[in-house]
């Protein structure tokens, strides 16, 4: 049997042609697509590494990189990544019926973190052993410093640093460093194209320079920052 390809546009392996809602799924609807870890490597704007788990109804765009021991199980709903996001070493998402999962382009996922049925916007840094819940919206460029627990429901603003002290979330409008951030992106794309070489080492100065200058233009490109789903949805 031949095997089948990912879909160009979605990235999408083998999905069924229903859509699967943002407000839940049925049974019939979320059948889990079988992809395969084969499947996502033969795709070549993406790195999926060896090592990491991917299953069901997982979307990608163009240079996101799965990096190992990362674990993006969709077999309930949806979970779908923007350009060049990158999900780091032992982090997990999940989702259930009642919602899917959305990162946005440009955004850095560090590593050991947990994100389940959530929605993250663009440009957004979720820092090293975070926890984001059902239902919660990350806006555009914010920084969720590492070891935050974002509890479901919870909308943090665009462009802001959230940090967390004695169990207690302290959310900092305006202070995220949003350019480093989509910078990090950038640099992790090139990571991937390295590993594929079999490449390493550290960066040189002018081409995270070149990191800077190009998040530069991608966040004048964007204009006002805004909430990963519009209030309400």
């Amino acid at each position: 049997m031949a095997k089948k390809k990912p879909n160009k546009k979605t990235g999408a392996v083998n999905a069924k042609k229903k859509k699967v809602s943002a407000k839940g799924a049925s049974r019939k609807d979320a059948t889990p697509a079988r992809a395969t870890q084969s499947d996502w490597s033969a795709r070549k704007d993406v790195f999926v590494h060896p090592a990491a788990t991917v299953i069901g109804l997982v979307e990608m765009g163009p240079d996101c990189s799965i990096w190992p021991g990362a674990v993006l199980r969709a077999d309930m709903n949806y979970i779908r990544l923007g350009r060049c996001v990158n999900i780091q070493d032992n982090s997990t998402m999940h989702v259930d019926t009642r919602g899917g999962a959305s990162i946005g382009d440009y955004s850095l996922i560090g590593h050991n973190t947990m994100l389940h049925s959530c929605h993250i916007g663009r440009g957004v840094m979720i820092g090293i052993g975070s926890v984001i819940l059902d239902g919660a919206d990350i806006g555009d460029g914010a920084m969720i410093t590492a070891g935050c627990l974002i509890r479901g429901g919870k909308r943090i603003p665009p462009g802001a640093m959230v940090i967390q002290k004695d169990g207690q979330l302290r959310v900092i409008e305006g202070a995220a460093k949003t350019r480093l951030t989509i910078a990090g992106a950038l640099e992790y794309r090139a990571l991937a194209e390295r590993h594929r070489r079999g490449e390493w080492g550290p960066f040189s100065s002018d081409e995270e320079s070149a990191f800077l200058e190009e998040a530069d233009r991608i966040l004048k490109g964007w204009g006002p920052l805004r909430p990963a789903r519009p209030s309400g949805n």
